[in-house]
């Protein structure tokens, strides 16, 4: 396994030197401080019309090829806590999605479940990649369930955190939605304090100034993030995905946490029962991320699983 080589009260101690920078210099530090420790660089590539920024990690000849995408409003560094937990000769992929990070932003039609897995597919052309196993979170897990039902050829596993896809039981968050309240998109200062109560039963540690940097980039993507939810909801795809789960032949991990107020972990046995091979994990004491809130536990569930599903 990878190992994080400084522990967080040295990187204190730097954060103090760096105060006399400002927030976004020292934002931009810690981020690119944890992805290093994960082993990670940022790229892009252009995929058709779209530009879309990755963070991948170097590995000659790889065991596996591990494809990680991440849930609505999130990006590519909601997986940077869990990767150095995974084996270091995987190689990791993990994008942007359309809209999303440092991602193009589109057109409505670019945030459709199909379109995004359309993305992923050619983005994976482009990288010469054929074949991967694969992990989602929340809508990300969603397009995760569509992408191996679509294209089954390319995916040997999938792992599903918290995804999106069945309503059968409904949530906290359809509660707000129906009284007209997205408690998932920020708008004013103090929603992310509020959006991180909501998502995260477990808050991971954040050191000053994350959460401050992250609240004015989400108020800045307001409207983008408005217009992505819009454009899913309305298409009805991330909500009724029930009719395309026996369809999936990839066996699958399905891992919830009991205190998802996001997306009710009741919705686990739905995956469980249409998809044909499968395993369902219910964490106790966490919520809606759990590779943000058990990063090692999310990281061993998924190496345990993957070693039980040997590449042939």
């Amino acid at each position: 396994m990878n190992k994080v080589h400084l522990g967080w009260p040295v990187v204190l101690l730097i954060i103090v030197l760096l105060a006399a920078c400002s927030r976004h210099d020292v934002y931009h530090w810690i981020i690119d401080y944890e992805r290093g420790q994960a082993g990670l660089e940022s790229s892009e590539l252009r995929v058709g019309d779209l530009s879309v920024a990755y963070l991948s990690n170097s590995v000659e000849e790889p065991e596996r090829v591990l494809l990680m995408v991440h849930g609505f409003g999130g990006n590519k560094d909601n997986w940077v806590r869990m990767a150095p937990y995974l084996p270091e000769d995987y190689r990791l992929l993990i994008p942007d999605l359309a809209g999303h990070g440092d991602s193009s932003v589109g057109s409505s039609d670019d945030y459709t479940v199909e379109a995004q897995a359309a993305t992923l597919a050619a983005f994976l052309d482009k990288l010469g990649v054929q074949r991967v196993d694969m992990a989602g979170n929340s809508m990300g897990g969603g397009i995760t369930v569509y992408f191996a039902s679509r294209y089954p050829d390319r995916v040997r596993t999938i792992a599903l955190y918290d995804p999106a896809g069945s309503t059968r039981y409904p949530s906290e968050l359809d509660e707000a939605l129906a009284r007209g309240e997205n408690p998932l998109v920020v708008e004013e200062p103090g929603d992310m304090d509020d959006l991180m109560d909501f998502v995260l039963e477990k808050r991971p540690f954040m050191p000053w100034p994350l959460a401050s940097v992250m609240e004015e980039k989400a108020m800045a993507r307001e409207e983008v993030n408005e217009a992505i939810f819009e454009a899913i909801r309305s298409s009805g795809e991330i909500m009724s995905l029930e009719s395309v789960l026996s369809s999936v032949e990839a066996p699958a991990l399905i891992v919830w946490g009991r205190q998802d107020r996001v997306l009710a972990p009741e919705n686990a046995e739905v995956f469980a029962e249409g998809i044909q091979t499968s395993r369902v994990v219910l964490l106790d004491g966490v919520g809606h991320v759990p590779m943000l809130e058990v990063p090692e536990r999310s990281a061993n569930l998924w190496h345990d699983f993957l070693q039980q599903h040997p590449v042939q």
